[in-house]
């Protein structure tokens, strides 16, 4: 029995994972990074680990990538990163969409500490939500990795209008081949 890839998420298509690490990606030091000159996608911490001289050969092609100041200059692969996003128990619940919210809504996004402060910040080691007052007090040791909601909320527009125009060049293709 074969089975069709393309109906498959992305875990089952083992695309949750870094090729070269073989661990989980996240939204912290494992963030998915697309290598440019040969499409591959990788961890950030791996990229940094193979980071030497300005240049990073691909593990799995061995395609060379110069004049590569950093691991963070490289594009996200936002596919996988809203995966990750969307199976995360905490971020798949938060929504940054302030409009149609009521004044109750509103107020469970202050923080506790500085009432006056909208919580939009994500901490992937501490797995919790607060404001950026809270930031280098509470979350400011190297292994905490801050993700702020609102580029979180504007990767999920993006990646919702993507799925839009994808479904409309589908039906486009689809309407030719039957005519």
């Amino acid at each position: 029995m074969s089975v069709n890839l393309m109906n498959l998420d992305y875990e089952s298509r083992g695309l949750d994972i870094c090729q070269f690490c073989g661990l989980k990606y996240n939204v912290g030091e494992r963030i998915p990074r697309i290598l440019v000159h040969c499409g591959h996608t990788l961890c950030t911490n791996c990229i940094q680990q193979l980071h030497h001289k300005d240049r990073v050969r691909c593990p799995i092609c061995r395609k060379l990538i110069k004049q590569l100041e950093s691991a963070e200059r490289l594009p996200l692969n936002i596919n996988i990163l809203y995966e990750v996003v969307e199976k995360d128990p905490i971020l798949a619940r938060t929504s940054f969409d302030f409009e149609d919210e009521d004044e109750e809504s509103l107020s469970e996004k202050l923080c506790e500490q500085h009432p006056e402060r909208v919580k939009h910040f994500y901490c992937s080691n501490h797995l919790n939500i607060f404001c950026r007052e809270c930031i280098k007090p509470l979350h400011g040791d190297d292994e905490c990795f801050v993700v702020d909601l609102y580029e979180i909320q504007r990767m999920r527009q993006l990646q919702q209008q993507n799925i839009v125009k994808n479904q409309d060049q589908a039906r486009k293709r689809n309407k030719a081949v039957t005519q």
